[in-house]
This record gives C-alpha cells, structure tokens and sequence, in this order.
C-alpha cells in the first residue's frame, strides 16, 4: 500500500513540532546539579526531618554582604603621599613672577611718578618686607603639607588619612596639613601687615591680583592606585559565611516554620550540594528532562487537541502559531535566567494569554497558555509561587479582553493585570511573614514593567494577522463600516443588495450571538457576502425597477449568471484585500445548492428530461463554520421572505423551517460542527426577526372634512 504523504503531511509536521519543542527546552535546560526539597521562608517545613549530612558553612545572604561592604567603604581610610617635586617649583614659579610684578607694574611706575617718589622714599623696604615673608609662608606650608579635602565629607575634623612618609604609611588627620581652600588667607594676610597693599593699590593691585589668581598645588595628593588596591582587599577579605553546621545538626524538622535561620541553613545547604557535581551525569539528567517535558506536552497539548479540538491540532498554521508562542516565551526566560540578574517576573507572561484569546476560544487559549507557564517554572526560583501568580493574572488578562472592539480595553486590561499580580503577590507575602517586611520594591517595579508591556498588544496583534491570517475584533470593526470602499461602491450600484446584506448582517449577527459563535465575524462576512453583484447589480431582483432581464436568456444562462457573482465576488474581496476569513462567506453562503428557481422552472419545462445539474448548482464549498452556516440560512431567509402573499406567523414558520430543512437535507451543512439543538434555536430566532421586521403596521386615519 502506498502511503499517502501529502493526507498526513500536517500529522508529520506536528510531530516534527512536537519534537522540536521538547529538544529545545532540553537542550537550554540547566544540566546542573538540583537540590532536591523545596522551601520558602515563612512557609511549613514538608519534608521529613532536615539532618546535616557534612559540615558546611552558613553563608551570609547578598544583603547581608552588601551591608558589610557599604560598611568597608564608609570607614575606610584612604592613602596619600608627598610629591616632593610641587615645592621647589611653586617656590621658583611664585617667586619669579611675584619679581616680575613688582618690577613691571610698581618700580616702574614709581620711577615714571614723582608724586609716589615724594610719598614713598624707598618702596623696596615694603616689597623686600613682603617677599620675605611670603617666601617663609610658603616654605612652612610646603614643608607641613598641603592637601585638597574631598568635597563630599561630612566631618572635616575627624578627616583620616595614610601618608607615605619614611618609606611607611603614617596615619594622620586633618589638622596636621594645610588646606588649599586656606592658603588664599594666609597670603593675604601676610599682603595687609607687610605694608605693600598701599604701594599696591596705586596701580591697580597688581600683587593681590597675582595671589587671587596664582594656583598653589598640593603637594600630599591621594593615591588612588594604593587606595582602590586596599578597599579591595578589604572587601575580598569580608567572610561569606558566619558560622557551621555540622555533621549529624538538626537543621529543620518536618512542619516546621523555615524561618530567618533555617532558611539560611537551607540555602547555605542547597549551594553547598548544587556546588559539588562531581558525580553529576548530565547525560541522565538530559533523560530525565525529556521525560518530563515529553510527558508535559505530550498530555497537555497533543492528548488534549486530539480529543476535544483535533481540527485545531491538525492545522500548520494553528501548530506554527502555538509553537512560536511558547518558544519566544521560553527562550525569553532562558535568556532573562542565564544572562541577566533581572527579575524573571519583568518578562510580560500576561502578554500571551491576551494574543491567545485575540485569535482562538477561551479553553483553547488557556490550554496553551498553561503549558507555557508550567515549562517556564522549571526557571523561576519559586514554581508554584510562580505557576500560582502567572496563571491567575493570565486568566485575568484573558476575561478582560472578552470585549476588545475598543482600544480603552487595553489600558483597563493593563490595569487589572498589575493589580492582580499586586494582590496575589502581597497575599503569598502575608502568608509567609504575616507582614510587609518582604515586600520589595524591585519585584513591585518588575511586575509593573511586565504589565506594561501590555501596551505592545495592538501592534503584535497586526502583525500576527499579517504574518499568520488572523483576524481580530479590531479589523472586523474596521471592516464592517459600512462607509468602506466595497461597501461604499455596493450601496451605490447595488442599493437593493446592499439592504438585503445589511439586513441578513443584523439576522445573523442576533443568531451567531445566541449560539456562542464570532457574531462580529458573521455581521461582517454577511456584509461582505453578496459583493459580487456588483458585476452586474440589473440580473439580481432586488436592484430591477420593474423589467426583468432573464426573459432576455434561457433558463441556464439565467442561472449561470447568478451563480457568477460567487466568482466575481471572492475576485473582488482579493482586489480589496479582504481577510480570507471574510472570502469564505462569499463562496460558501450558497455551498453547492443548485439556483432553485431557474432549476425547478428548467425541470417544469423539460418534462421528462435530465437537466445538467452543473449548469445549475453553486461551486461551493459547503459552509465550513458555524457562522458560515448560519449566513446561508440567514440568506436563503431573508431573500424568500420578500415573497411572501401575506406575513402571519404560520407563513412565516412555515418559510423558515421549510428552507432550513431543505438546505440541511441536501447535506449542506454534513461539513460544519453544528447541532440539530443549534438548528433549532436559529430557526426560532430567524423567525422571530422576520416576523419583526414585516410587523403589522396600524393605519393612520385621515382627517374627515367638515360639512
């Protein structure tokens, strides 16, 4: 027997999928050793008993070091040395140009004034006096030191420091050196007692000007290569443990609270064991992986769409859409987990239940949804916490955009999904601490950003239907304005086909709705639905005033006419770029039913003779969904309603079931998942609305005249 390749080519490819998935999620999985007990601080100890089997160190937690080195850095004490060389050439540079200013600026002029030479008989006396006392303040202040304190200390007096001095390092304080900020003040007052400021203030003070502006380097300079060299050191010299358990230590005992100690005890325990994988086979844990995730997507996915949505499983686009969810958000959290010390609740989870139930039912969503989630847990510290969180905020996310045709949505979604992930998370904090202490601001904010990242739905939602054929509310709103262009020119050239679409619109929209169906879908495919008129609106009834044109053509020709606008519609919905989720409302709202009035006119006329039925019958396909279903009995409905002598409620049932019955007879609908239950209620709701449309109308009396 030959097998049939192309029959179970989507069978093959799922597969393919299938084992796809699962060698990706092995193959990024942590092959490390795993400590095999659970816990949370706060929460009951489960297990049996906890006895240390080896000594091992307690290790501090991150914020416990952390403390300790923002300690270290604090009350460090950093190191400076002499640079012998800032002495000598600030000595040699502020003498000579003090000499050249006095000379240039003040002897000169003295000789070029007779008035100063009769006030000052010998001004060299009051520079001599100046440059000698400068001279001795400088070699003071080099000779004790000089030193720039940093700007950001909060006690100048208690300042300490290291000095290299003797080929050792010196503890010295503050006190013991010059400031540079000081220095300005000591020249300047040594310039007001030495008698030059009068010589100087004849010609615009020169001398000051040169000590307000001249830039006296320290000569003690911090030594930042030393400095960073020590902090280190001392930052690496801080233990990592404070204290041991030992050998045969009872740690926990079983219902235990862990608390703060034990759970440092745990933790310290965990690294310890996670540490030593000498006699670790990764090629067994590899193994284990591929039990568990085979298992995992084996009943979860593959068993579940098998039994319940098997049109859904064997579909390329279903299983390429389901697949590439779960493996962006798989890898997101691999990437997040393995290369990054972000928070993994920052990854937008919410976000793909929200596409999910965009494009699929709420059960099939969720289904997806939670795979996703239980293999993403694998990552997360805490699976449950994790699992618990994600799929409830999930779910939230998923029953808020029940109704999506208004953007707001969005935002109210986003909303709801932050404080849902707020309430759940502050109640496994309660639960565990019984106060706020653990609520930390940092998963607060990655919660947050994960719920903002809600705002990129719109977009990915356009590009998923471009990329995949979706179709979602928000274009189904677009598409059903009645002011578009197809709409727009079928109003025009077809106004009596475009009320018969906009009344089968209003039918089947009440009746899909009542059955549980995508009644936006179905008011807009039944807009959509009999566009192909436009070819030639004057053949069709509802666009004739008065003459009918078929008396021009035969019987077949007739009906070959009427059946091309199916044709010429699906080429029209092409030409404007209408959803082919739209196009199968205009090639299946007539299946392959034959045009009965020209066939049975062909039968009356021809007795006794076969006619070809192919000259009569409607291409197909049959209707494939529910809402397709409902638009051909919708169609067929309203078109015969118009026919009726008289409209009473027994003609008008009469009408309903006698078609419904019919189409259902020639097997119209042997193709689509609809229920003689669901039948029913159509019928009865078809009825009820034409019944409403052609009510009884009362007559308005006219006014008599009086006589």
């Amino acid at each position: 027997m030959k097998f049939d390749l192309k029959k179970y080519s989507v069978v093959i490819y799922t597969v393919i999928l299938f084992l796809l998935s699962v060698t990706i999620v092995v193959y990024i999985f942590p092959k490390d050793k795993k400590f095999e007990y659970s816990f949370v601080e706060g929460s009951p100890w489960l297990h049996e008993d906890m006895i240390a089997a080896f000594d091992f160190p307690i290790y501090r937690t991150d914020k416990e070091l952390q403390v300790e080195k923002d300690s270290v850095v604090k009350n460090f004490i950093p190191y400076y040395y002499i640079d012998t060389t800032v002495f000598g050439s600030i000595t040699s540079d502020f003498v000579n140009k003090l000499h050249e200013t006095e000379e240039t600026k003040i002897l000169t002029y003295y000789d070029n004034s007779k008035t100063l030479r009769k006030r000052y008989t010998n001004p060299k006396t009051y520079l001599d006096r100046f440059n000698r006392s400068a001279d001795s303040l400088i070699n003071k202040i080099y000779r004790q030191g000089l030193i720039i304190l940093p700007d950001t200390l909060d006690d100048y007096g208690n300042y300490k420091f290291y000095v290299f001095k003797n080929k050792i390092y010196e503890l010295s304080f503050q006190d013991e050196f010059y400031e540079k900020k000081n220095v300005e003040d000591l020249f300047m007052d040594v310039y007001n007692h030495s008698g030059v400021k009068n010589i100087d203030s004849l010609n615009d003070y020169p001398i000051y000007n040169l000590i307000k502006s001249y830039e006296f380097r320290p000569n003690i300079l911090y030594d930042s290569n030393v400095s960073n060299e020590m902090l280190n050191k001392q930052i690496k010299s801080i233990s990592p443990t404070m204290g041991i358990v030992q050998t045969g230590e009872l740690i926990i005992s079983k219902g235990s609270i862990v608390g703060e100690k034990e759970n440092k005890m745990l933790l310290s325990l965990k690294k310890e064991t996670e540490a030593d994988d000498s006699n670790v086979n990764r090629y067994l844990i590899s193994i284990g992986v591929i039990l568990l995730f085979f298992s995992l997507y084996f009943v979860v996915y593959l068993c579940y769409f098998f039994f319940y949505n098997r049109q859904v499983l064997l579909s390329f686009k279903n299983n390429t859409f389901f697949t590439l969810q779960m493996l962006l958000i798989i890898f997101s959290v691999f990437v997040v987990f393995k290369y990054t010390d972000l928070n993994i609740n920052i990854i937008p989870f919410t976000l793909v239940p929200a596409l999910l139930i965009t494009f699929y039912r709420f059960h099939i969503s969720f289904f997806v949804y939670l795979l996703t989630i239980f293999v993403a847990g694998f990552f997360a510290p805490n699976s449950f916490e994790f699992i618990f969180i994600q799929t409830i905020t999930g779910m939230v996310a998923m029953f808020s955009l029940r109704k999506k045709q208004r953007r707001r949505q969005i935002f109210i979604t986003l909303l709801l999904v932050f404080v849902s992930y707020m309430i759940i998370y502050i109640g496994f904090v309660l639960m565990r601490q019984g106060s706020f202490s653990e609520l930390l601001k940092n998963e607060m904010f990655s919660y947050a950003i994960s719920s903002a990242f809600l705002l990129l739905y719109l977009p990915i939602v356009y590009i998923y239907e471009k990329v995949f054929g979706f179709i979602s509310d928000f274009t189904l709103m677009e598409i059903s304005d009645t002011n578009s262009p197809a709409l727009r020119e079928l109003a025009e050239k077809a106004p009596g086909t475009f009320q018969h679409s906009v009344q089968v619109a209003n039918i089947v929209e009440s009746v899909v709705r009542e059955l549980g169906g995508d009644y936006l879908l179905a008011r807009a495919g039944a807009l959509y639905h009999d566009i192909g008129k436009l070819e030639a609106p004057e053949i069709f009834i509802e666009n004739q005033n008065g003459e009918n044109i078929h008396d021009k053509f035969d019987l077949e020709e007739s009906a070959q006419k009427i059946i091309s606008h199916v044709k010429y519609g699906e080429d029209l919905a092409h030409k404007y770029h209408l959803p082919k989720q739209i196009v199968d409302f205009i090639t299946m709202h007539h299946g392959t039913s034959v045009t009965r009035y020209f066939y049975n006119s062909w039968i009356n006329s021809h007795p006794g003779q076969e006619p070809v039925i192919s000259n009569f019958k409607y291409p197909g396909p049959k209707p494939q969904t529910l809402e397709t279903a409902v638009m051909m009995m919708a169609d067929a409905i309203e078109a015969a309603s118009r026919t009726l002598k008289e409209y009473t409620p027994e003609s008008i049932d009469k009408l309903v079931n006698g078609i419904v019955n019919q189409q259902l007879n020639d097997g119209q609908f042997d193709e689509v998942e609809i229920t003689l239950k669901q039948i029913t209620i159509a019928k009865s709701i078809f009825v009820s609305k034409i019944k409403n449309i052609y009510h009884t109308r009362i007559t308005y009396p006219d006014v008599e005249e009086k006589k």
